[in-house]
C-alpha cells in the first residue's frame, strides 16, 4: 500500500462513512417521526370530530391513531426539517468550529501546551522535538508543530489537522517520559503516517458528523435538566397556588419525559457514531503502525511503546473534552473494562503487536520505569560526514561515486520511499541520515532557531545572494524593510552558511518552520515580502530559490488563511496537458545538457503516462512557467497524481542516478503536492 492509494482509500472511507451516516439518519428520523405520531396522534384524536374537519382518524384505538398520524405528509415533513435542522445544522456547527481551530486549536482544546525550542527546555522535551524535526526531514515535509499534555500521565498521543501544512503532532507527558528514544520514534512515525495519508483530514471530519448524531442526546440531557430543576424550585415559588404549582410540575414532568425520549432516541446516534469511528479507524490504526516501521525500520519501536502502554501506566486521557477526538489517539483513552471496548475505534493491543512480531506471548509488564539519559535507547553509531553516510545509498541507487546527489533525495529514498512501496537500503538509515544532515548545521544556525525572529533571520540567510557585491545591497535593502536589528542577526548566519556544506539549506528551512508559524499574520506577510523581494533581487531565480518559496511559503500562506488548498478535480492527462509537457520538459533538462539524453528522459515520461508530447524548447522553460504549470498539476485526483510522480522519478532516473537538480526540482514538486519525497528506483520507475 502506497502514500496514494491510502488516500484514495480514504476517499473511498468517506464514502462509507456516508451510507452509514445515512443509516443512521434514516433510523434516528424513523425513531422521532414515531415519537411525535404517538403524541399528535392520540391528543387530537380526543378532539371531537365535528372539530376535526381536517383530520378524520379512523378510531379511537392509540395505534391506529398513531399510524395515522404517522403517514401524514405534512408531519412527515415537518419532523424532516426538524431533524434535519438539529442534525444537520449540529454537523456544520462543528465542523466549521473545527476549521477555525485546525490542529492548533485542537492540540490546546484537549489541553495540549505547545513546545518550542528554548534554551531552558527539558532533556525529554528537547528529545521529542529533535524527534520531529529528523522525522520532517526524512520525510521531506515542513516541521508540524509540536504539542505536549502536561496533565496526562498515561502514554497517548494524536495527529490533528485539516492540511498537511496545517497539522500537528500531541504526545502525553506520559509519552515522553516512559518511552526511550526509539520507541516515541515510533509513535511519532505512527502519527506521521496518518498526517501524510490524510487520516487527519477524515478524523476531523469524523469529529464534526458524530457531533452531529449525538445531538438529540444532548437536546434530549438538556430537556431532563429543565425539567429537573423545575421541579425543584416550583414548590418553592408557588406554594399559595395549587393549581399553578400542579401545571408547573406538570410542565417540569412533560419536559423530563420528552427530554428521556430524545435522549433514548439519540443513543441511536451516539450507537451509530461508535460504529462509525470503529469502521473507519480500527484498519487505518494497522496501516499506520505499519507505516511507522517503514518510516524507522525498526518493528522494536513501536511495539515497545505499545507493550508499555498495555502496562499500568496505559493510555488514559482525564481531559474532558477528548471523548470526542478518541479516535485521534495512538491507543484506546478510556479506562479498562467491558463497556469501555464495546466499541473501541482501535483494534485490540495484543492484536496489533503480534503484526508487528509474531511471537509476542501477550504477557505486558506491570510497572515500568521513567527513562534516563543513562536508561535511553543504546548508543547509537556515531555521525558521520553527511557525504560518507551517503555511500551505500549511492551504490544502492546507481548513483556516480562523484555526482552531486541532492540531500533530500538520499533522504526520501532511505525513509519516505517505503511509501510508495520500496524498501530502505539499510535498517533505520533515512533517518541516520536525518541526524547527519541536522549534525551539519552551524551552530549559529541551531542557536537561532529558538524564536520566530530567529527563525525568520535563518530563512532570510538561506535566500541571500552568494556574490559579495549582490549581497552587500541585498543586506542593505533588509535594514531598509525589516530593520537594523533583525538583519544583523543575518550576518553571521551568512558566514556560517558560507563554511558549510550546501545539504543543510533545506534542513534548516525544514527546522525554522514551526517558528515560522508562531508569527503574526502581519509579521508573516512582512517576511513573505522580504524573502519575496530577494529572490527576485538579481531578476532571475535560481532552483533552490524556487525550492525554498514553493516549499515554505506555499504552506504557511494556507495556515495564515492567505489561501485554500486546491481541489483535487483532474484525472486524465488531457485534462492537464499542456501543465504536464511543461514541468515534464524542465525536469528533463536538469539532468543532462545532452539533447539527446534529455529527449530520451522526456520519452520515458511520457510512456509511464502513455501519452504523445514532444519536448519543449529548454528557452521555453521557465521557473514561472514549471510554477503556474505545478498549481494546476497540485488540482489532480490521488492516483493519477502518483502516475505523474512516477513519470518524474523514470525522467530524472533515466540516467541511472539523480544529481542535486533533479533532486531539487522533484524536492519542490512535492512540495506543491503535499506528498513525500520519492524513493529512486521505485518498481515502476526502475521498470521504466
Amino acid at each position: 500500500m502506497n502514500f496514494f492509494e491510502y488516500q484514495e482509500q480514504a476517499r473511498r472511507m468517506t464514502v462509507r462513512l456516508v451510507i452509514l451516516y445515512a443509516a443512521s439518519l434514516l433510523l434516528v428520523f424513523a425513531a422521532i417521526h414515531l415519537l411525535v405520531a404517538a403524541i399528535v396522534g392520540n391528543v387530537t384524536g380526543e378532539i371531537r370530530q365535528d372539530n376535526a374537519s381536517s383530520y378524520s382518524p379512523p378510531s379511537s384505538d392509540p395505534f391506529d391513531l398513531t399510524l395515522y398520524a404517522f403517514r401524514d405528509p405534512l408531519l412527515l415533513l415537518i419532523d424532516l426539517s426538524a431533524v434535519t435542522l438539529i442534525i444537520g445544522g449540529g454537523t456544520l456547527y462543528k465542523i466549521s468550529e473545527l476549521k477555525r481551530l485546525d490542529g492548533d486549536g485542537i492540540a490546546s482544546h484537549l489541553g495540549g501546551k505547545r513546545l518550542t525550542k528554548t534554551p531552558d527546555v527539558p532533556w525529554r522535551e528537547r528529545r521529542l522535538l529533535n524527534i520531529v524535526e529528523e522525522m520532517a526531514i526524512a520525510a521531506g515535509i515542513n516541521t508540524p508543530n509540536v504539542y505536549i499534555l502536561r496533565g496526562e500521565p498515561s502514554i497517548n498521543a494524536f495527529a490533528a489537522g485539516f492540511s498537511l501544512p496545517t497539522s500537528v503532532v500531541a504526545v502525553t507527558q506520559g509519552a515522553v517520559e516512559y518511552l526511550t528514544r526509539d520507541e516515541l520514534q515510533g509513535v511519532i512515525g505512527h502519527e506521521f503516517s496518518h498526517i501524510l495519508n490524510q487520516d487527519t483530514r477524515l478524523n476531523m471530519k469524523l469529529i464534526g458528523i458524530l457531533f452531529g448524531l449525538e445531538m438529540l442526546a444532548i437536546f434530549g440531557y438538556i430537556a431532563m435538566r429543565i425539567g429537573m430543576e423545575i421541579s425543584f424550585y416550583a414548590p418553592r415559588t408557588s406554594r399559595k397556588n395549587d393549581d399553578s404549582q400542579s401545571a408547573v410540575l406538570g410542565f417540569a414532568l412533560a419536559c423530563f419525559a420528552v427530554g428521556l425520549i430524545l435522549l433514548l432516541i439519540g443513543l441511536i446516534g451516539q450507537l451509530f457514531a461508535n460504529i462509525i469511528r470503529a469502521a473507519i479507524s480500527r484498519q487505518r490504526e494497522y496501516l499506520a503502525d505499519a507505516s511507522a516501521v517503514q518510516f524507522t525500520r525498526n518493528p522494536g519501536g513501536i511495539a515497545g511503546a505499545l507493550k508499555k502502554i498495555g502496562s499500568d501506566v496505559g493510555a488514559h486521557i482525564s481531559n474532558n473534552n477528548a471523548a470526542e477526538a478518541s479516535h485521534l489517539f495512538i491507543s484506546n483513552i478510556f479506562g479498562r473494562g467491558f463497556f469501555s471496548h464495546l466499541f473501541d475505534s482501535h483494534p485490540s493491543l495484543t492484536d496489533r503487536i503480534k503484526r508487528l512480531e509474531p511471537n509476542f506471548d501477550g504477557i505486558y509488564p506491570r510497572s515500568i520505569q521513567k527513562v534516563t539519559p543513562e536508561t535511553d535507547s543504546p548508543d547509537r553509531p556515531p555521525v558521520q560526514p553527511f557525504r560518507t553516510a551517503m555511500e551505500p545509498l549511492r551504490r544502492g541507487t546507481g548513483a556516480q561515486p562523484a555526482g552531486n546527489v541532492g540531500p533530500q533525495t538520499i533522504v526520501g529514498a532511505a525513509v519516505t520511499g517505503a511509501l510508495l512501496g520500496a524498501a530502505a537500503p539499510r535498517p533505520n538509515s533515512g533517518i541516520r541520515i536525518a541526524d547527519t544532515l541536522a549534525a551539519e548545521i552551524p551552530p549559529e544556525a541551531e542557536s537561532v532557531l529558538e524564536s520566530p525572529a530567529g527563525g525568520s533571520a535563518a530563512l532570510l540567510a538561506v535566500l541571500i545572494d552568494g556574490d559579495a557585491r549582490l549581497r552587500e545591497r541585498e543586506l542593505c535593502f533588509l535594514r531598509e524593510r525589516i530593520g537594523s536589528e533583525t538583519t544583523e542577526r543575518i550576518v553571521p548566519l551568512i558566514e556560517a552558511l558560507d563554511r558549510a556544506p550546501e545539504t543543510v539549506k533545506i534542513p534548516i528551512v525544514q527546522k525554522a518552520f514551526p517558528l515560522l508559524r508562531s508569527l503574526s499574520k502581519e509579521e508573516y506577510c512582512k517576511l513573505r515580502d522580504a524573502a519575496g523581494a530577494l529572490i527576485n533581487f538579481d531578476g532571475k531565480i535560481d532552483l533552490l530559490e524556487f525550492t525554498i518559496y514553493r516549499f515554505v511559503f506555499g504552506d504557511l500562506d494556507i495556515y495564515f488563511r492567505i489561501s485554500r488548498p486546491k481541489p483535487e478535480k483532474y484525472g486524465r492527462p488531457e485534462e492537464v496537458f499542456e501543465p504536464l509537457r511543461q514541468a515534464a520538459s524542465h525536469i528533463a533538462y536538469a539532468g543532462s545538457d545532452d539533447p539527446a539524453e534529455c529527449q530520451r528522459a522526456f520519452s520515458l515520461f511520457c510512456g509511464v503516462l502513455g501519452v504523445s508530447m514532444t519536448l519543449l524548447p529548454k528557452s521555453d522553460c521557465t521557473f514561472r512557467d514549471l510554477g503556474h504549470a505545478l498549481d494546476i498539476l497540485a488540482q489532480t485526483k490521488p492516483l493519477f497524481r502518483q502516475k505523474i510522480l512516477e513519470g518524474f522519478y523514470a525522467c530524472v532516473n533515466a540516467d541511472g542516478y539523480v544529481n542535486e537538480r533533479e533532486g531539487e526540482l522533484i524536492r519542490a514538486v512535492t512540495a506543491c503536492f503535499h506528498a513525500p519525497m520519492p524513493a529512486w528506483g521505485t518498481p515502476t520507475a526502475a521498470a521504466s
